[in-house]
């Protein structure tokens, strides 16, 4: 996972991206020594629109901002990047080799973007599947009004209901995570509890309206 010290990983022109991704790749090579992150020829990333649309990355190919929310592949070394400053980043990987990164926030669990992207992961390459969740705006911060938090009640179950810091009603997207990928199935092998809107180390939209972004970033590596 990029921070703010790695660089802008926001969508832009497609030039102005191909160069964040080769300033970024080297930041976390710096930061994380060891680390091998494959060339930027390599990168895939998406124009993530809050929907449900997953893509998969194929041989001799990368995916340069076509619209949608989820990248899957089987492919070593290709990179997949979803980009945040509040949304959930979640990353989906099967026991038979292949990963999904998703761009999870309120509107993409609601259209079911976890549950599609783990449908075609599990469709095209079967297997047990373990999530990896990155850092996101946490129930501290996410004041939600009533209304619309009681629609997610519904859905969700009451544990999606949060309190901030101020005292005010709030949403845990991680809440709602936890309950899609115990209805899938699926293990939740690592998450990071870090609030995008508390922790300096990430740009958050809700607490400043940037248009900046850190990325989870995620490759497959086969012995």
């Amino acid at each position: 996972m990029s921070e703010i010290t790695d660089g802008d990983m926001a969508i832009s022109d497609l030039k102005a991206r191909e160069k964040s991704i080769q300033e970024v790749s080297q930041s976390l090579v710096e930061h994380n020594a060891g680390l091998a992150i494959p060339s930027s020829q390599h990168w895939s990333f998406l124009t993530q629109v809050h929907g449900f649309e997953n893509i998969e990355v194929k041989e001799n190919e990368s995916v340069l901002g076509l619209e949608g929310d989820a990248l899957f592949t089987t492919q070593e070394k290709k990179v997949l990047t979803i980009q945040v400053a509040d949304c959930v980043p979640l990353a989906l990987t099967s026991d038979c080799g292949a990963i999904a990164v998703i761009h999870a926030g309120w509107k993409g669990l609601l259209n079911g973007v976890i549950e599609n992207a783990s449908e075609a992961l599990q469709k095209k390459f079967p297997g047990d599947q373990s999530a990896v969740i990155g850092p996101h705006i946490g129930p501290c911060c996410y004041e939600y009004g009533r209304k619309d938090l009681d629609s997610f009640i519904e859905i969700f179950g009451a544990s999606v209901a949060g309190v901030t810091d101020a005292s005010a009603d709030s949403l845990d997207l991680m809440a709602i995570v936890r309950v899609v990928l115990k209805e899938r199935g699926i293990e939740l092998s690592y998450r990071d509890d870090s609030c995008t809107s508390c922790d300096s180390k990430f740009w958050s939209y809700r607490s400043s309206g940037t248009q900046k972004r850190q990325s989870l970033v995620a490759w497959v590596e086969k012995n």
